[in-house]
């Protein structure tokens, strides 16, 4: 993670979530074939990612990571495109798959550049539903405390095996169950204390 004083933690989020955004909107805005345009593209992201400061081996391996899954929905949606945009069927799905990478890398910098807090915030000064600001960041907290418990859950499990690793479908079904039935009271639980203490749906900071 780059330190604050780095170039692309100096702008304000809601400048960097703008800029991400417009980035992904030309991306696509681009007409079919437009290789001299989306190549003008990259070399202006890989500027920004460069002068961004963040570890650009470990970007570049989470991103061919999800750039894989992007070229199998490429291949399956390239017969239309091609059909559309009288481009051949092999450049129709390099065609998705330079659009998506762009934009997929675009987002991956800005994640990386950006806290989510300060991203949420962001999102709430440029206008988001408070509703929908608030299950964000509850998604976001929650998703941590949800690994911990399948964790602790997993641990528990390998030492009532003895150690077997490899569960059979049944046992992985009984823990996913078993997680979701803990999820879903301990989300029983959250919000009658939220609302006994005055809960409106907005998510405060000091900040705010």
């Amino acid at each position: 993670m780059p330190s604050p004083d780095r170039p692309g933690r100096r702008p304000d989020a809601r400048v960097k979530l703008i800029a991400a955004v417009g980035f992904v909107v030309a991306v696509v805005v681009a007409p079919p074939g437009s290789w001299r345009y989306l190549g003008a593209l990259g070399l202006g992201l890989g500027g920004v990612v460069v002068a961004s400061g963040v570890s650009i081996p470990r970007l570049f391996a989470r991103w061919l990571g999800f750039l894989l899954l992007v070229g199998f929905l490429a291949a399956l949606a390239a017969g239309r495109v091609a059909a559309t945009s009288g481009l051949s069927w092999r450049m129709a799905a390099l065609d998705l798959v330079a659009r998506n990478g762009l934009a997929l890398l675009a987002m991956m910098t800005l994640a990386q550049v950006t806290p989510w807090t300060e991203m949420l915030r962001a999102m709430r000064r440029l206008g988001m539903p408070p509703a929908l600001a608030s299950t964000l960041a509850f998604m976001h907290r929650y998703g941590f405390v949800l690994r911990d418990e399948l964790a602790r859950m997993a641990t528990a499990r390998r030492a009532r095996s003895f150690g077997r690793r490899g569960p059979g479908f049944a046992a992985l079904a009984s823990l996913i169950g078993v997680l979701l039935g803990r999820a879903l009271d301990r989300e029983e639980r959250v919000f009658a204390a939220m609302t006994a203490r005055g809960w409106d749906g907005t998510l405060r900071t000091l900040d705010d």
